[in-house]
């Protein structure tokens, strides 16, 4: 298993193309940070470079930018759609943006063969994910909040091996997945098994379905132009990385971050809408004030193919589950609430006092 130093902020790019088809990829772990967040974070993503789809880079910088979090550990949830191009290269660059460095590992390949499946028959280097997820609980002295984007594999055969350790250190698992009307989901089919251990699980399941009815649903959207044109230059630089799909072996990842912004590639992209499901998850995390959405426990049928209903009191399991109470409202708040926190995100100092003179390689 590959092991890589993200604390290196310079890396030549033959070498950064090289790390995209690593699979059993293990980050060194950070050291305690003056100024980390109060709460611990398990943070499990499909995020991939060149993108499947870029909101997990939005949802990437917002989990960065809320100070609140003090981020454990990063999994890249990969299976097939995965294999080849694990989001290295955006997760790099987030941590060189936010002076941070982050232990992470790329999870399982293959789906769960049933919803008790421990994965253990997968090859070793593929297990680094469920490995750091149960290395990560078992260190922590309090409880840690898991966010999941993506499938749920990783999570649920670390569950599956040591469900103890998941009952006694985990305080929320929060699951963006999901349709609450009985309708197909992406990030459910991706590995049916998986969603079903952890929604029938007895664990703090909050759970966040993408789409549905009556408000049960996360989705909301902007677009790009009105979410980053108050952000640091860096952050848009990020974003246009992403979003162009940018060749490391031709485009340094971390150089390309405080060159002059493309104007170009903005007139090519701040138009274009983005769909996003996560973010109501990630504040309601922090404890701040919310804004016009609320988690209640609601009643849910699982059934074995991963679709779930909302049904009555009495029937199913009893889940907290996300509703948006005003949905135009939400929508707005969700806007507002997400411009402000890339307008105000901490930038590394060395990262600023580079802007006007980028060090290239």
């Amino acid at each position: 298993m590959g092991v890589w130093d993200f604390g290196a902020l310079r890396m030549h790019s033959r070498r950064m193309a090289a790390a995209l088809a690593a699979v059993g990829l293990l980050l060194a772990p950070a050291q305690a940070e003056e100024g980390a967040g109060t709460v611990p974070v398990i943070y499990v993503t499909d995020l991939y470079h060149p993108h499947q789809d870029p909101d997990d880079h939005f949802d990437l910088a917002t989990l960065f930018a809320l100070p609140e979090f003090d981020i454990r550990a990063v999994v890249i949830d990969l299976g097939k759609e995965g294999v080849g191009r694990p989001g290295i290269v955006p997760l790099r660059q987030m941590m060189y943006l936010a002076g941070r460095t982050v232990p992470c590992a790329t999870g399982l390949t293959a789906n769960l063969e049933s919803p008790e499946d421990p994965a253990i028959g997968q090859p070793a280097e593929a297990q680094a994910g469920v490995n750091l997820i149960l290395e990560t609980l078992r260190e922590s002295g309090s409880r840690v909040t898991v966010f999941t984007t993506g499938s749920l594999r990783d999570v649920a055969a670390a569950y599956n091996r040591a469900p103890d350790v998941f009952q006694d250190k985990v305080g929320r698992l929060y699951v963006n997945a999901g349709h609450s009307a009985g309708g197909q989901e992406w990030n459910v089919g991706l590995d049916p098994h998986a969603y079903v251990r952890i929604l029938r699980s007895p664990l703090p399941v909050y759970w966040v379905p993408c789409f549905g009815k009556l408000g049960f649903e996360s989705l909301w959207n902007f677009e790009h132009g009105d979410m980053l044109d108050a952000a640091p230059p860096p952050l848009q630089n990020f974003f246009l990385y992403a979003l162009c799909k940018a060749d490391p072996g031709k485009v340094d990842p971390l150089a390309a971050l405080t060159a002059p912004v493309d104007e170009d590639a903005k007139a090519r992209f701040w138009d274009q809408k983005r769909n996003m499901w996560c973010t109501a998850a990630f504040l309601h995390a922090t404890g701040r004030e919310q804004g016009p959405f609320r988690f209640q426990k609601m009643h849910v049928h699982v059934n074995d193919a991963g679709k779930t209903t909302l049904v009555s009191k009495g029937e199913g399991v009893a889940i907290w589950t996300f509703r948006s109470e005003a949905p135009v409202a939400y929508r707005m708040f969700m806007r507002g609430a997400l411009r402000s926190l890339f307008a105000d995100m901490a930038i590394a100092p060395e990262i600023e006092a580079t802007e006007s003179e980028p060090e290239l390689n």
